[in-house]
Order: structure tokens, then sequence, then C-alpha cells
């Protein structure tokens, strides 16, 4: 795996998977492999439809030069859009534990010829160690290893690791995306000095009912964890527009209430 022809065809990824179909994708400023089996994520990068509201910030907000963390990366949709947004002098680092999504985003990388990207297949987590990887695809998730024997031996476990011990010291992030299914207080805590020392701006994904489960801690906490650093948060609308919400973590848990979906986008700046 580290000869010559391996390290310069990405196909080569992508082997062994004759029972589900991946495609090269063309999006407007990118390409990008899909996964046909793949109905959460895939199938509206393939229609060039994927979350346009946040995509709408990416491309307002992301400048040549600066530097993105896509922390739960998936499939990479983020990640490339960021890489073609801040071009060879800035950098993206994407941080994806699922060994089959982190393939795709090695893939659609080398596709692109982004050097400026940089794939870690591990989880973000409060501190280094094990995880094990539950579901597949978009709806991959990693949570604590459990204390069966028999049950650790039998999951797929990742590693675990603080960002903050991953990025470099000397390195300014201007902006971090996350979304890793509930466990966001615990990404974010292991990253709690970067946030303090470049104050980038965050995209979070954000459905609270999953975060005590699997951070320990419910919505209202994740948002006055970060509002305590001194950020005013924002929902994102649909149309990719901004609600402010300031400092009130109330009026957050209302638009996730009113929504009526699993989740609802915010911006911390």
């Amino acid at each position: 795996m580290t000869s010559f022809e391996f390290s310069n065809r990405a196909d080569a990824l992508l082997r062994d998977r004759s029972s589900d179909s991946v495609s090269l994708t063309m999006a407007k400023r990118f390409s990008i492999y899909v996964q046909g089996a793949d109905a959460t994520i895939s199938e509206h990068v393939k229609r060039d439809a994927y979350e346009p509201n946040v995509t709408a910030v990416f491309v307002d907000r992301l400048r040549p030069g600066m530097n993105v963390l896509d922390i739960g990366a998936n499939i990479g949709w983020y990640t490339m859009l960021s890489a073609s947004l801040v071009g060879p002098s800035g950098s993206v680092t994407a941080i994806e534990p699922n060994p089959e999504s982190a393939k795709l985003l090695e893939a659609s990388r080398r596709a692109n010829s982004f050097d400026n990207v940089t794939v870690l297949q591990v989880a973000a987590g409060r501190e280094a160690g094990l995880l094990v990887l539950h579901g597949s695809y978009g709806d991959a998730m990693t949570l604590a290893a459990p204390a069966d024997a028999a049950a650790l031996t039998d999951a797929t476990t990742v590693p675990s690791f603080k960002l903050d011990d991953l990025i470099p010291h000397d390195k300014k992030i201007d902006l971090v995306k996350i979304d890793v299914q509930g466990a966001e207080y615990n990404a974010l805590l292991g990253t709690s000095a970067l946030i303090k020392r470049c104050r980038p701006t965050i995209v979070s994904e954000f459905s609270p009912t999953m975060m005590p489960g699997i951070s320990g801690v419910d919505g209202r906490q994740y948002l006055r964890f970060l509002l305590d650093f001194g950020y005013k948060v924002a929902v994102i609308e649909g149309d990719g527009t901004l609600r402010d919400c300031g400092t009130d973590a109330e009026a957050v848990m209302d638009a996730y209430t009113s929504s009526g979906v699993d989740h609802i986008d915010i911006i911390f700046d």
C-alpha cells in the first residue's frame, strides 16, 4: 500500500467494493466520490444539493489562505468545498473515523489534486483512547467501547484523540465545522485550547436529543459551553440566512423545537 502505483491512483483506494456502487460525481466547484448504498448523504451530493443552506455559509465566509478543520468529514462534501474556496495557500484538515468514508475522502482529495487537504482517519474526543464505530456511511457514529469483552471483540474500533494534540499549536484555524452525531461536546472539549487560541468560526450540527447518551450533556449545556468562550450564536435558516440569537441558548432551543426535524445547523462567531 506504500507503492508508487498505489499512491498515485485514487481508484485503488476503492478496490474490493464489488457489493457497493462507488462513482465520481461532479459538483459545481469540485469532484467527489459517492457511495451508491448511502441514501443519507451521497444521494443529495449526486444532485449537487447537499445542505445548500450550510454550503452557502461556507461560500460566504471562506477566502483564499484560510485554514479549516472539518470534524466528522464523512465522505467530504465540506472538505472538498472548503479546499476549493481556500485554495492552495489555505488548508483543510479532515477528521473522519469511518474507514469507508475516509477512503472516499482520500480518493476525492486525489481526484481534485487538493494538496491542501489532510485526511486523518481518527475520531475527535475529549481524551486519547479507543472508541467503537456503529452504523455505516452517513449514519456512522462513534460510541464508548463496551465493557463486555465479547461485544468489544466483535466491534469495529477506531482511535480517538484530542484535536489539541493533533493540530499544530502554531497553526491558526479560521473555521471549524463539526457534525459527529451527538458527540460534538466530546470533540470540542478536546479542542478547547485551539478554540481559545484561534477563536475560529464554528459551524455545528445541533441534535440535542442525541447528546445526553453520547456526550453526557444536554443541548443547553453544549450551547453554554461554547458561549462561555465569548461567542454569539445564530441559527442557519433553510435559505442560508442567519437568525441571530446572541447569547440566548433558549432561543436556539426554541428554534430546534419548532423546526420539527432531528437537527438544525448553528454558527458561533
